[in-house]
């Protein structure tokens, strides 16, 4: 509905009743009735105002695949305290994990890169990147999870249950110094490595865009592991557009978050994605799930 026919619906029927509301109060004068038709106009305007902003988000995850044109693979419940909401969330990094394998080249030898990014901060992509490195892991695969944000770092902390794990060196070790990348790897459970981002430099995009950006990933690629980096969002920073121009990352993993995410920018990121690159949607946030659903993971676990 177009944003004036919004504004009128609302504008219009509540000007009238507060114009009639002050009618009927009518002292003889003509000011009760225009102060209620004022009334009701501000108060419309407020409504309209509101639904306006809410018309310019996301609104779920089928509205997030209308506008990218891509694959919608899992939607990702926030963490909970609950007991299900644990099994939500955990079922839903194994779709992913599902949707990554059935889309994989059989021919390919050796490990895959895959990316995670989203519009803006914010949207939960450094979650889902933890959630996909351990379902990998605890799939039998070698996992590396690279902390490859390095203007807010997360992925450490998120694989570690919330603390904050300090690592001098990191990507930008290997990046800078040409340390090699398997000597920076600490390992997080088995199965699962962490490459952190070690000290933040001050010029990510021309770090993850030059040769040595793309040195380090065929060296992560050549450790025959499943390589899941945590990239920067791709609207405000350049740093993600320069890591996908060396060709060496084999998928991308879009997380909207419905509600926060407005339309214009997640259509705007889907379309800075190189041509070629597979892509799918990965959708954040909280969803109403239908209660058939707890009862069927409750009884089969």
């Amino acid at each position: 509905m177009p944003p004036f026919a919004i504004v009128l619906l609302l504008l219009v029927p509540l000007a009238l009743i507060g114009g009639g509301a002050g009618v009927l109060v009518d002292d003889g004068s003509w000011w009760p009735g225009a102060a209620g038709a004022a009334a009701g106009a501000l108060v419309g305007s407020i409504a309209a105002l509101l639904v306006l902003r809410r018309s310019r988000r996301v609104r779920d995850g089928a509205d997030a695949q209308r506008l990218t044109g891509l694959p919608l693979v899992a939607h990702v419940p926030p963490p909970g305290s609950s007991e299900s909401d644990r099994r939500r969330q955990e079922e839903a990094f194994r779709m992913l994990r599902a949707a990554l394998q059935l889309a994989a080249d059989p021919a390919a030898e050796g490990g895959r890169t895959v990316a995670v990014t989203s519009s803006a901060p914010g949207e939960g992509k450094t979650t889902i990147a933890a959630g996909l490195a351990r379902a990998l892991a605890r799939a039998g695969r070698p996992v590396i999870a690279v902390e490859a944000d390095l203007r807010r770092p997360g992925l450490a902390a998120a694989l570690a249950g919330g603390e904050s794990p300090t690592y001098p060196r990191g990507l930008t070790a290997a990046l800078v110094g040409g340390v090699p990348a398997v000597d920076l790897l600490v390992e997080v459970e088995p199965g699962l490595r962490l490459l952190p981002a070690g000290e933040l430099p001050p010029n990510a995009p021309e770090l993850l865009g030059s040769a040595d950006g793309a040195r380090v990933l065929a060296e992560l690629a050549g450790l025959d592991a499943t390589v899941v980096l945590d990239t920067a969002p791709l609207l405000p920073v350049a740093d993600t557009r320069e890591l996908l121009a060396h060709g060496a990352v084999e998928r991308v993993i879009v997380v909207a978050r419905p509600g926060k995410v407005h339309r214009a920018e997640l259509a705007e990121a889907a379309a800075l994605l190189p041509e070629g690159l597979s892509a799918v949607l990965a959708v954040s946030g909280r969803t109403s799930t239908p209660r058939s659903y707890d009862r069927y993971l409750r009884d089969a676990t």
